[in-house]
């Protein structure tokens, strides 16, 4: 059994934690943008954008999950983590796979990923349902 203070400590570890993956990310960023400037292919910068997103939201996640114990909820990984999945790598997926298609083809589904709510989402739900209690336990 771990003492009380450890909870705490735990919390406030995050917070660093969080500020060094911020400057680790910024630091890959500016290298992607100039290898993207040297080779004018912009493929890597789509696959940076979905990425990073997804691990911030694993990160967040991180203070939301109370029992580090494997119990899937299905509904939540069906219905919430997958959609965001697809929609936050169906863009880099389509321009890595499909380079030729038409731009009007996808580009519907750029506008929504371009913030990563959707990566982060998806990394959010995505340890919340494989770690976070269901709502049948809880009860």
């Amino acid at each position: 059994m771990r003492p009380k203070w450890s909870k705490w400590v735990l919390k406030l570890l995050w917070f660093p934690g969080l500020l060094g993956l911020l400057f680790i990310s910024n630091h890959f960023e500016l290298i992607v943008k100039q290898k993207v400037t040297e080779t004018f292919i912009h493929l890597p910068l789509f696959w940076f954008y979905s990425i990073v997103p997804f691990i911030f939201g694993v990160y967040i996640s991180l203070l939301f999950v109370k029992k580090w114990l494997f119990k899937m909820n299905k509904q939540l990984f069906l219905c919430v983590t997958v959609p965001c999945l697809i929609i936050s790598f169906y863009f880099p997926i389509v321009a890595t796979f499909f380079s030729n298609a038409p731009i009007p083809f996808v580009y519907w589904i750029i506008n929504p990923t371009s913030t990563g709510i959707a990566s982060i989402v998806a990394g959010l739900t995505f340890m919340l349902a494989f770690f976070g209690a269901d709502q049948q336990s809880a009860r």
